[in-house]
């Protein structure tokens, strides 16, 4: 029998109806066989389009900023645009914006009501990786607190006495934890050795994977509650130890709407932000990431303030 060919719509097939129209029937009938009858042909139902949103629009008579970081993303969270980006894919260390990943697992896994013991082998890890001492043996405190104290102060004392007293008290490794969590979030150009960020040889991230950080992070506010938060008085249980620190971002209180933002430095990895503010409009967040400055809060600024100029928000 000649070859017959037939194109028709799903929905023909099921319901015996062409809701797609118009879509041709295309039939290759031989001579001998007579044409079949067409078929009815059904006014299909439209849809109204929905609606598109083209904001931000960039204006390409503003040049694009020049800036020495080794990496740089700028994203807007609305509408899922990379508004400017330099090597965005480059793995790099991250120094202590580790500790923005240390503080969602520890949101996530330790009861904030805890107490946490700083031991003398935290203290001892912290110093021999150049982390410094802040905290002080045998010092107890609150997780809630000891967060605030590791968020604002960046201490490294605080990231590993969680990371320590996770694993004694919960049996959880807190970096398997972490890079748990980054294969989770699509984060595949992301690895940590450890909870502070000091261990610059095996640790490395990317400007567009921090971008997929952030964005899961501003799920629990209370991080950001701290992170914007410029000064703080930290106590111990018992009150014999009262810590005031100061936020190590010095952009809060300089740049209008800052949602909060994590610093990182040590001599290899440079100069690190990231930085979440409201967009110039207010519709939506700006994700900052600045990886590998000289001078990364004067960048992560231009960035801000270039994003204002260089795109029409409504």
């Amino acid at each position: 029998m000649p070859a017959k060919f037939l194109l028709v719509s799903i929905l023909d097939l099921l319901l015996g109806l062409n809701f797609l129209s118009p879509v041709v029937l295309v039939q290759n009938l031989s001579e001998s066989e007579p044409a079949a009858e067409p078929k009815t042909q059904i006014t299909p139902f439209l849809l109204p389009a929905a609606e598109t949103n083209y904001f931000p629009i960039r204006d390409w008579g503003i040049p694009a900023p020049v800036l020495s970081a080794r990496s740089v993303v700028l994203y807007d969270f609305s509408s899922d645009k990379i508004l400017f980006s330099s090597n965005a894919d480059s793995r790099l260390p991250i120094a202590s914006l580790t500790k923005l990943m240390t503080a969602v697992v520890v949101t996530e896994n330790i009861n904030q009501s805890d107490v946490i013991t700083i031991t003398k082998s935290v203290i001892a890890k912290s110093e021999e990786e150049g982390g410094g001492r802040d905290l002080y043996e045998n010092e107890k405190m609150k997780a809630s607190e000891l967060l605030k104290f590791m968020l604002i102060r960046s201490s490294n004392v605080a990231a590993y006495g969680f990371s320590e007293y996770a694993g004694k008290n919960y049996g959880l490794n807190l970096v398997d934890e972490m890079n748990q969590k980054a294969r989770e979030l699509g984060m595949d150009s992301t690895f940590f050795t450890e909870a502070a960020g000091l261990d610059d040889q095996n640790s490395f991230s990317t400007s567009q994977d921090l971008v997929k950080l952030v964005k899961y992070s501003l799920k629990y506010p209370e991080l950001y509650e701290i992170l914007k938060t410029q000064k703080a008085e930290i106590y111990s249980i018992d009150g014999r130890f009262r810590h005031q620190i100061f936020n190590t971002n010095e952009l809060l209180g300089k740049i209008f709407n800052i949602i909060g933002g994590k610093t990182g430095f040590t001599e290899l990895a440079g100069g690190s932000i990231v930085l979440v503010t409201r967009s110039p409009d207010l519709s939506s967040r700006l994700i900052a990431v600045v990886l590998g400055s000289n001078d990364r809060f004067a960048e992560a600024e231009t960035l801000i303030n270039w994003a204002g100029k260089a795109y029409l928000w409504k």
